[in-house]
Parts: C-alpha cells; sequence; structure tokens
C-alpha cells in the first residue's frame, strides 16, 4: 500500500488526521496521522500490530509533501517527509501476527475518512482531531511502490508507467462533506518553495506614518510594487474603493516610496533608488512639500507625490503568517491564545484561532467566535455573551503580533523585551517605562515575618563589609569613627519579580518597606551599641536566572522572575562610632585589635544565619575589605578579617581589625642633639642652643602626648621612651658643657713660666733678657693681666713668657696644668 498527500496546514491542533480507515473491529486499522506538539508522524496499521512514529515537524501556511509505504511482504515501512527519508521494519509486527494466529494485512469492507478520525464505523468525529487546511494531490495505491517512484511522487516530477491509483482527488471515490470547498492550482503550485506574498487591504484613512506603523505592528510593511504587473494587479483589485480613500486628492492607497528633495530622487525605506516608479509626469522628482507617494484613481496605475500628513487607504503586504497572541484570558478559558492570519479572499483581516476560534471585524466592531461551540461568542463591547469554564462580564483583553521575546507598547508596535523598564524609552508612547514595579508581593504577604528557608536549613544571609575611611581615632577617649558600606544579600521565594535586566542597581525596589529586609545590631568590644549614622540605603534585585514561563492569563508582557533563585541585595551607607579596649603597655609601638559584633535582631539561627559574602575574587571568601588609605596620622591598619558564629541561637558576625602606631619625632630629636658633637670644639655657643632646643622639644612633645594618651595606672612604652631619651639630651648637654670647661683650661692654664720685668734703664736685665735666657720670648698679655704677679721683686713685675720657640735644651720645666711632668 503507498499513500501519497500533498498538505497546506491553516492550524496546528493536537492531532490532525491524514488518513483514517476503520473496520468493525478495528478503528485503527489503517491511520496516518500529525502529532504537532511532539513533531511526529505516526503511523499505525493491521489491527495494531503495526505502530511507528517519525520526526517530522508541522507548518503551517506552507505545502509540505508526505508519502508513506506500507510493503507488509518485505516487511519494510519506508516513509519520505519532505525528501527526507524514513524506514521501518516490519519483522516484529509479522512475528506478533504469528504466534496470535493472525495474517499481517489490511482487512478490507470498511470505512475511509479523510481529514477526520473514525472512532468507529459510524464515525464518532472529534472536532478538535480535525485537518485545517489544503489538501492536494492526495492519493492511495493498493501496492507498495519502489523507492525511486517515491521520489518522483514527493518531488512533484512527472511519472510514466505508474499504476492506477486505488482512491484519489479525480477518479470521485471521495464525498467531500462539511464546510469543504475544492478548487483546481497548478502542479507548479504544490512543489513552490519560495514564500508567496499575500495582501491586506484596510479601507480607512492614515497618514504615511500610521500607515506604516499600523503595517508594522502586524509584521507587515506598506505595499511597494516592484513591476507593472503587480501594480495593475493591485490598482484593479481595489479601485472599487476610490470614493472610500481618496478626499480632495484622489488617491487610492499609500505606496513605500521617499522623496529626497536634495537629491530629487525616490527610495524605499531602506534608502534604495527605486527601480520601478511609475510617477506622474509633474512627480517624478521629491519635491519638498511632497515627499511621500500613493496611487491614484484618476489616472490608472500611476502615482502621484503626496504630503504625508494627507490620509488614505493602507495596503499590507506579507512574506509571513505572523502569530498573534491573545493575553488576558483567565487559566481556564476554553478561547484560543494563539491566532494567525492569511490572504483572505476579500482581503480583509480574519484571526483564525490554534484550534477553533475565530477574529473577525462585524458591523464596525470585532467579534470572536467559536467553530466548536456556536454559543460561545464574545463582542468589542462592555457586555460579553456567551459561557466558559472562566466567565466575566468585563475582561480586558491584549492582541498582539510581538513574540516572545517582545514586548507589546500600548500602541501595538513592539520593542525587544529586554528594552522594557530599562530606564530609556523605547515605545513611540514611551510605554515601556510605565508601571516598572520591579517586585510582585503576593496576597497575604508579610514584611515582618522573614522568608522561609529555601532548603531544610536556615536561611543564610549573606554579608560583607567595605570600609572606605576612618574619620576620627581618639585615643584619649578609646573612640574610633569610620564610614562603611554594608551589604546583605538573601532570598525570598514567597516574591516574584518583573523585567529584571542585568546591572543590577536598575533593579531598584522603590518601596523597601514592602518586603522583609534583615535587621542588624551592632555592638563592640566593650558590649556597648555602635552609633550608626545612616547616610543612604537602597534595596535592589540581583538577576541569576531566566525568566518563569510566559502567562497567558496576564494582560501585560512582562518579564517574571522568581524569588527563590534571584536574591535581594541590600546596600547602606553608614557612619560607624565605637569603643574599643586599647592595650597601651607597648605605646607608641604597639599592635591593638578592636572588634565590631553583628548580629541579627529577633531571627534565630534555626531561621536564619549569617554568612561570609564574596566581595571580590581578589579578596576570595574574607567578606570584609578595608578601602581607605591604611596609613593614618598616627597608626596604620594592618589587617581585618570577618568571623561567623551562633551564641545563644543568633547568628553574630565579628569584624576586627589591627592598628599599629608609628612615633619617630622623638629619635628623630635624639639624633639632632647627637649631631652637636660632631661641631667644632670652639663653637661652644651652637652646640648648646641646639641641644637646648632639643630637649625642650622633647618636654613639649612628652607633655603633648601625656595629655592626649588616656592616663594609665601601669607604665607605658610611651613613658620610657620619653623618659630614655630626654635623659640622652640631657646627658649630652652635660657632656657638651664638661668639654668646653676642659677646653677653656688648656687655653689659659693655672700654672706657668713667668718673666721678670725690669725698668728701661736696664734693658739687659729686664724682661725680655729674662724671657730669652729662659729660650723663649716675652709673652703677650691682656692690659688687665699685667698686673703685680709678686712683692718679692723690687722695683719690678713678673711677667709670663712664651717658650713656644725654645728649643728642649733651653726649656726649663713646667709643671702640666693635669699634674705630669
Amino acid at each position: 500500500m503507498l499513500f501519497l498527500l500533498f498538505v497546506r496546514l491553516r492550524r496546528l491542533s493536537t492531532h490532525i488526521p491524514l488518513l483514517s480507515y476503520a473496520v468493525e473491529e478495528s478503528p485503527d486499522e489503517l491511520f496516518v496521522e500529525l502529532v504537532p506538539k511532539k513533531d511526529q508522524l505516526c503511523v499505525r496499521c493491521c489491527g495494531g500490530l503495526v505502530f511507528h512514529s517519525f520526526q517530522f515537524e508541522a507548518r503551517k501556511y506552507k505545502w509540505q509533501h508526505l508519502c508513506v509505504s506500507l510493503d507488509l511482504e518485505a516487511g519494510v515501512l519506508r516513509v519520505l517527509l519532505d525528501g527526507v527519508e524514513h524506514t521501518g521494519s516490519l519483522e516484529e509486527a509479522k512475528r506478533r501476527a504469528t504466534d496470535e494466529g493472525r495474517q499481517l494485512e489490511v482487512q478490507g469492507g470498511g470505512r475511509l475518512v479523510v481529514g477526520q478520525k473514525l472512532y468507529s464505523l459510524t464515525g464518532d468525529f472529534m472536532f478538535l482531531e480535525t485537518l485545517d487546511g489544503e489538501v492536494g494531490d492526495w492519493r492511495i495505491y493498493k501496492e507498495a511502490l519502489p523507492r525511486d517512484a517515491m521520489l518522483i511522487l514527493s518531488t512533484c516530477k512527472s511519472a510514466t508507467s505508474l499504476p492506477t491509483p486505488l482512491y484519489d482527488l479525480q477518479n470521485g471515490g471521495l464525498e467531500v462533506i462539511g464546510e469543504t470547498s475544492t478548487y483546481n492550482t497548478s502542479l507548479e503550485e504544490l512543489c513552490d518553495e519560495e514564500p508567496k506574498d499575500f495582501f491586506l487591504f484596510f479601507p480607512f484613512w492614515m497618514t504615511y506614518k500610521e500607515a506604516k506603523l499600523w503595517c508594522g505592528k502586524l509584521k507587515g510593511s506598506v505595499i511597494l510594487p516592484k513591476d507593472s504587473e503587480t501594480n495593475a494587479l493591485l490598482v484593479d483589485r481595489f479601485i472599487a474603493y476610490r470614493d472610500t480613500c481618496a478626499q480632495i486628492w484622489t488617491h487610492l492607497f499609500w505606496v513605500e516610496a521617499e522623496g529626497d528633495a536634495e537629491e530629487d530622487t525616490w527610495r524605499n525605506a531602506e534608502g534604495e533608488l527605486l527601480s520601478f516608479a511609475p510617477f506622474l509626469q509633474e512627480y517624478e522628482a521629491g519635491q519638498e512639500e511632497v515627499l511621500c507617494a500613493a496611487a491614484v484613481s484618476h489616472n490608472r496605475y500611476k502615482w502621484a507625490a503626496s504630503p504625508c500628513q494627507m490620509e488614505t487607504c493602507v495596503l499590507c503586504t506579507f512574506n509571513t503568517h505572523p502569530e498573534i497572541r491573545l493575553y488576558g484570558l483567565c487559566d481556564h478559558s476554553s478561547l484560543d491564545r494563539l491566532f494567525s492570519f492569511r490572504e483572505h479572499p476579500n482581503f480583509e483581516l480574519v484571526f483564525e484561532g490554534a484550534s477553533h476560534v475565530v477574529l473577525a471585524a462585524q458591523n464596525g466592531s470585532w467579534m470572536m467566535r467559536s467553530r466548536l461551540y456556536p454559543s460561545l461568542k464574545a463582542v468589542m463591547v462592555a457586555q460579553y455573551e456567551g459561557t466558559g469554564s472562566c466567565w466575566r462580564a468585563h475582561v480586558q483583553l491584549l492582541l498582539t503580533s510581538c513574540g516572545h521575546e517582545e514586548y507589546t507598547c500600548d500602541d501595538g508596535s513592539c520593542v525587544a523585551r529586554t528594552d522594557r523598564c530599562d530606564q530609556r524609552v523605547q515605545c513611540p508612547d514611551q510605554s515601556d517605562e510605565k508601571g516598572c514595579s520591579v517586585v510582585l508581593l503576593p496576597p497575604g504577604y508579610s514584611p515582618s515575618l522573614p522568608p522561609p528557608p529555601v532548603s531544610a536549613s536556615a536561611l543564610p544571609i549573606a554579608l560583607s563589609l567595605a570600609v572606605t575611611s576612618v574619620r576620627e581615632f581618639d585615643l584619649s577617649s578609646f573612640t574610633i569613627s569610620m564610614d562603611a558600606s554594608l551589604k546583605l544579600l538573601w532570598r525570598d521565594q514567597r516574591l516574584r519579580y518583573s523585567n529584571l535586566v542585568g546591572d543590577y542597581r536598575i533593579n531598584k525596589l522603590k518601596g523597601s518597606t514592602q518586603v522583609w529586609l534583615p535587621s542588624l545590631e551592632l555592638t563592640d568590644g566593650t558590649r556597648s551599641t555602635v552609633a550608626a549614622e545612616e547616610h543612604s540605603t537602597a534595596t535592589y534585585v540581583i538577576r541569576r536566572s531566566g525568566s518563569l514561563p510566559d502567562d497567558d492569563a496576564t494582560l501585560r508582557r512582562d518579564v517574571m522572575y522568581s524569588g527563590k533563585h534571584n536574591p535581594l541585595y541590600l546596600c547602606q551607607d553608614l557612619t560607624l562610632t565605637f569603643k574599643c579596649h586599647f592595650h597601651l603597655q607597648m605605646y607608641p609601638f604597639d599592635l591593638q585589635e578592636c572588634h565590631i559584633v553583628l548580629s541579627l535582631h529577633d531571627v534565630t539561627d534555626h531561621v536564619g544565619v549569617l554568612v561570609q559574602q564574596t566581595i571580590s575574587p581578589r579578596q576570595q571568601d574574607q567578606g570584609v575589605v578595608f578601602e581607605g588609605a591604611r596609613h593614618l596620622l598616627e597608626y596604620t591598619l594592618l589587617h581585618e578579617e570577618l568571623e561567623v558564629y551562633s551564641e545563644a541561637n543568633l547568628s553574630h558576625a565579628r569584624f576586627s581589625y589591627y592598628i599599629a602606631n608609628t612615633f619617630l619625632p622623638t629619635f628623630i630629636q635624639v639624633l639632632i642633639g647627637l649631631a652637636t658633637l660632631k661641631f667644632d670644639v670652639a663653637d661652644f655657643q651652637d652646640r648648646i642652643m641646639v641641644s637646648l632646643t632639643s630637649l625642650l622639644v622633647l618636654a613639649t612633645f612628652f607633655t603633648q602626648t601625656s595629655q592626649s594618651i588616656p592616663k594609665t595606672s601601669y607604665l607605658k612604652l610611651i613613658d620610657v621612651w620619653f623618659v630614655t631619651v630626654i635623659f640622652l639630651d640631657f646627658a649630652m648637654i652635660i657632656s657638651i658643657v664638661y668639654v668646653e670647661i676642659l677646653r677653656l683650661r688648656i687655653k689659659h692654664p693655672i700654672g706657668g713660666f713667668f718673666a721678670k720685668v725690669a725698668p728701661v734703664s736696664e734693658p739687659q736685665s729686664g724682661c725680655f733678657a729674662s724671657c730669652k735666657k729662659a729660650g723663649g720670648s716675652q709673652a703677650v698679655l691682656p692690659s688687665t693681666s699685667a698686673r703685680p704677679q709678686s712683692t718679692n721683686m723690687a722695683g719690678g713685675w713678673e711677667v709670663p713668657c712664651d717658650l713656644r720657640g725654645a728649643r728642649d735644651d733651653q726649656k726649663s720645666p713646667l709643671r702640666n696644668p693635669w699634674g705630669s711632668e
């Protein structure tokens, strides 16, 4: 047996029967159907002995070719689907038939139906299991044909010496019943792979801009004939609407041609020069006042330039069959949610539902009716008639051609769904930035109750702390003040979010008090409350997962996200002022450790726990980072860390950091004092002044430091240090004074040689002679030194002699001031 079929589907129902043959014992004696939801072609035969399914994608509004060969003798099932070959073995079916004592055959005397599924010989049809489309070249042969013949038939090639089909659409063996019509078409049309354009005419006035927007909403474009044949066909078809479309001009419909006044040319919407432009002679070039084009009725097949604000009818062209979706229906509604439209005999817009609903204009309004339930209908007025599983007197619906990845603006135009609520206007009516509420609260939500844990364990609340600067470090009052940025991260699976973007800063909650936020208590190392001055706080949602499935019941085309996988992110900028126990024994060469304890308020560790949050890859899992200058005025911050622990059934996090003092000025003063030892030994005045100044500075430092640091009962290292350096400076001053005394003794000795000063009348026996006799010369003394030294020399003075020029044998023994000869 061989079955050949060319089919062009208009609707994709759950099951599409192509051939159904039933006998008394078996309603599926021979059955071929399409299952669009599974993309399968199913073949059943021989009372259930044969069942095979093949992968096949059913498409709407496109001719598809099927050829099924069932060779029961050879035990082979061969299927050609759009030129793709599939085979299946019937050996298992033959074995089963032998075991059951049956023949692998198709029984005669039954009933054959095309386009419906037989559940019995009498019919028992189901409306939803119907072939809704066009069937061409439908044939059944009683014998299986070879593979080459199948290829010829399924590829639209002419074949010779083929047997006469048992049934086809021309031999009168099939009876047409119900809403079915027949027409003749060519084999070339059945095998044409190129998509064929179709047109829809809208006999109401629009400007050129409105016409482009209207056609774009339907995923089409304003008509632009490419040749004279198409242009003549369209004008002849719609010339009957000339009185409806014309105003003061005789325009018929818009043409997608735009004039360029600077270059005197006409171009299409993509900016390309027109290859076909049958303008009236006076409108062959673009003019400033008339830059749009329209077909006219007073001079057939010609175009005229016209003002773009003029209004006339619209003719849209389509090269695809867009899918139109209906949003706003309740979950259990019997109406279709997916529609499409195609070329209509009257070029009208008729939406055909995927199952049974037809939506068409009627009496100036839109009517929705069901082919399955005659009593079910809806009219676009204030009241709705009909019954259904979800009936409401008033309901708002959205019919849009926008796809799953697009957002429908209020005016019907489409933008990318990622453009929704991204703080940039994309819709012409700016509706993409309206109603941008990030969080959706479920009924009964309480912001005072913490979120339920995602798993059996407690809810983790990730914490991180970034210290930006140290404002104040008061050692005398044991107080520290610092600026910090506190961040908390947690999940609330009760919530849903809408239109999240990759940059979390755009996903800011406008009303943070509407959701539950963690409350922290801050204490310091002295168990005192930390004074936290809040500068700014904001709550965001971080997108970390994909969106939820599209919900047809929602009217607005928002992208929804689950709170289970997308966390909330709380950021607070604070100034923290707290106490710290300082241990100053080693001050100023000390190392101090301070603590801040953060604990969850009114949340036990069975409900929520604090965990460390990674701030950056560089910090790994540290959870805390210092971002300010580590070298402070007197101290240097060395290290910070975060420790998480539980105490009294409460989760805590302790932030610790270490600070070290650097103190060099006093050491510099000591060096300055030591430097005076290198001064000239005779420069006593500068040496003593510098040393005294250094001592004064050290004393001032000591006084100031004693006042700026707390007084303690124990001796601090700073006290030992200042006493030591002051004593060193004092010792240097004493050494300088002592050295100066010794220098003066050397320069002005206490003992020495003196010569007798004789009168001038005795030159040979005077002081010069005496000094010469001693091997030297008379010493020059200040006038104050010329005083009587002794009274045992009558009539003269004792004068000291300078012996530096005397020879050793001429020198008289002198007594050294230090007591040596």
